[in-house]
């Protein structure tokens, strides 16, 4: 699902930190995608727990992807960018949230047993649906670096669809040996980066069924960001674990 590129707000796109293009001028395009939510299928009993995370093939067994358009409906919520400033604030990577927005998020969250999207990692249901597609183009291999740009591990595809737990580490950057089209999931972010020639992206995004917006020249990673100073909360509200309470 291909949304239109959100607008920025004036002070990011008037900042002067880099944009996500200039990290990946060598490709033809750079697709920003989404980091799904999860619901628990019907029958099914799983846990995810900080130090006892279940492994990539109970949550593929366990769950459906539910996507970031189908939650913004059903919240109320206004855009991605709303929604997204609700994950930073969830994951502690934005000091404050909209009073209005959090509530509404987390109610349709916790009445549903919902699972939030993830940050940092490639999330599980989606890995196998990317090397599932990059395979299809005639790869066998790719090669996963770590986040200082070190070579951590060459994998063979076949081995990835076959493993039953975690494939990559964190804020990993997967590309094919060629360098033809790389994946990137940086630091407390709530969708990854998908870069390479406009028709292989394309491919990947119908393949794999991807959600998100392509980038322009000027998209940063805080192209989200919003200021606002009323009807917020911060880290020590108590609608940050009263999560239900009424709006009024």
């Amino acid at each position: 699902m291909i949304h239109s590129t959100p607008r920025q707000d004036d002070i990011i796109a008037h900042a002067t930190y880099p944009t996500i293009r200039s990290a990946y001028q060598s490709f033809e395009t750079t697709f920003v995608f989404f980091h799904p939510f999860l619901k628990i299928n019907p029958g099914f009993k799983i846990a995810f727990e900080t130090n006892n995370w279940p492994t990539k093939k109970e949550i593929i067994s366990c769950t459906e992807n539910i996507t970031w358009a189908d939650i913004i409906q059903r919240a109320g919520l206004q855009d991605n960018s709303e929604l997204d400033r609700l994950l930073a604030y969830l994951h502690c990577a934005r000091r404050i949230a909209d009073r209005e927005g959090w509530i509404k998020l987390m109610t349709l969250v916790d009445q549903n047993n919902f699972i939030c999207a993830q940050v940092d990692i490639l999330p599980e249901t989606l890995i196998n649906p990317l090397m599932s597609a990059i395979r299809t183009l005639g790869y066998s291999t790719v090669q996963e670096f770590d986040q200082m740009g070190d070579l951590r591990k060459l994998h063979t595809i076949d081995g990835i669809l076959l493993n039953e737990n975690w494939d990559f580490v964190s804020y990993a950057r997967v590309q094919t040996p060629d360098n033809k089209l790389v994946i990137d999931t940086e630091f407390d972010a709530r969708f990854s980066y998908l870069s390479g020639s406009k028709e292989m992206v394309k491919f990947i995004i119908e393949q794999a069924n991807l959600e998100g917006f392509y980038c322009t020249e000027t998209t940063r990673s805080g192209w989200s960001h919003k200021e606002q100073t009323e009807n917020v909360i911060d880290w020590d509200s108590a609608e940050r674990n009263k999560r239900q309470t009424k709006l009024s």
